[in-house]
């Protein structure tokens, strides 16, 4: 079952994101991703953007202690495909990474973060990716998914 999709980010990039952040919390995620959409139904697994490579821009960063991580600008064609909602308030989350958060919080909680703009964009590439969560195995996959 795919739990997630969106763009994710090679070694090399995920440690140029981390490098970036002003204080790195407790927990760093090591997998680093703009998600796209959770739990997303058939409909919504976007098997013709899997495997594509995508430029993507940090365009702010904030770390409140609890969370760090930066806001993410999408190409304008990437936005039909992004439906991240934030389920309490039933609105579209700001796309975003979560670089690393306290013990204490939560990975969801970055949505939250006043970020502050960097003076010039910061241009990345990722690729696009279904998180996949089977009984005892969870995995990222290029793959287009049946």
């Amino acid at each position: 079952m795919v739990h997630y999709e969106g763009i994710f980010f090679d070694k090399k990039t995920e440690e140029y994101i981390h490098s970036l952040e002003s204080k790195q919390l407790d927990v760093i995620n090591d997998i680093l991703h703009v998600t796209f959409v959770y739990n997303p139904s058939k409909d919504k697994i976007y098997n013709d953007l899997v495997g594509k490579y995508f430029d993507v821009y940090l365009i702010s960063y904030a770390n409140d202690g609890n969370n760090s991580g930066f806001e993410v600008e999408l190409p304008d064609y990437l936005m039909k495909y992004y439906h991240n909602y934030d389920e309490v308030n039933n609105v579209l989350k700001e796309p975003h990474i979560t670089a690393s958060i306290s013990k204490l919080s939560n990975a969801n909680n970055t949505k939250n973060l006043k970020f502050n703009k960097f003076e010039n964009k910061i241009k990345i590439t990722g690729r696009f990716g279904l998180w996949i969560k089977e009984e005892d195995n969870e995995y990222l996959s290029f793959e287009k998914y049946n």
